[in-house]
């Protein structure tokens, strides 16, 4: 696995070194291309420079920051390396805090931490058990891609530690800004009490392995018969003829009931078979 940022974490007066490593792939879905829809040729998106009238490779390509209309100056990889910000190479955790202190709106992408070497093993062992026995997670700055985060470490239970980039306070959007939420109802007692009663019979065990993309298998599928000529007909629309709430949250706690019971009877199998 390839690193994505090598460095130290500091916390008090202990220091040893890490590897972060990106903890997830994004989207393996199908990969769909733009097409000309007159000859259904590819479209192509080229770099391209109006001054100098031609196309431009991606090595002749600097960034460049406009301080005014169609005026530039150019920022180097030269220029960021001397940026004197200590988070390009040291997490330096600034306090620890009980997880559930972290609203998870600020939680952005996740990355695996591992030691550095084999003689910091012992250091972050010891960091990574500290903070289980205290269910504590720190809170730290890291520089990636031309850029600082906050960052959230914590121990992963599976081994190792995870690091969490945090938005920051101002890129979290107010739920003020969604008029929808302006609304004043009245729930009756019985209808709560129904409602808690239906997740109480949906709770279960969360396993991540029982989902899978519905929408990439369908897509898949319809790429298939495509391809064979066939017609893709669309399913029919889940119709339901439920109006009143109440009627609809018994009907979803029978329902409920009615699959846990399959589920037992599964799980259980014939009894009297000999």
């Amino acid at each position: 696995m390839k690193t994505s940022w090598k460095g130290s974490i500091s916390f008090g007066m202990v220091y040893f070194p890490v590897n972060v490593y990106t903890a997830t792939s994004g989207s393996a879905g199908v990969k769909l291309n733009y097409l000309h829809r007159k000859c259904n040729s590819r479209i192509r998106y080229k770099k391209y420079c109006d001054t100098c009238n031609e196309e431009v490779s991606q090595d002749e390509i600097v960034k460049g920051y406009e301080y005014e209309k169609d005026k530039y100056i150019v920022i180097t990889d030269e220029d960021f390396e001397k940026l004197p910000i200590k988070s390009k190479k040291l997490i330096s955790i600034s306090h620890f805090v009980d997880e559930d202190e972290v609203d998870p709106i600020y939680l952005d992408k996740a990355y695996f931490i591992s030691p550095g070497n084999f003689s910091a093993s012992k250091a972050f062992e010891l960091f990574r058990r500290a903070m289980l026995e205290t269910g504590k997670v720190g809170i730290a700055k890291i520089t990636l891609t031309s850029n600082e985060y906050v960052a959230m470490i914590k121990p992963y239970d599976k081994g190792g530690m995870l690091l969490y980039l945090l938005y920051y306070s101002d890129e979290i959007k107010k739920t003020e800004e969604i008029t929808e939420l302006d609304y004043n109802v009245d729930i009756h007692d019985n209808e709560l009490k129904m409602a808690i009663s239906l997740i109480d019979n949906m709770t279960g065990e969360f396993d991540i392995g029982q989902y899978r993309n519905e929408y990439q298998d369908a897509l898949k599928q319809l790429i298939q018969s495509k391809i064979e000529g066939k017609e893709v007909v669309s399913p029919p629309e889940a119709q339901s003829n439920i109006i009143d709430l109440m009627e609809a949250l018994k009907a979803s706690v029978e329902a409920a009931n009615h699959g846990r019971t399959d589920d037992c009877a599964l799980k259980s199998g014939p009894s009297n078979l000999k």
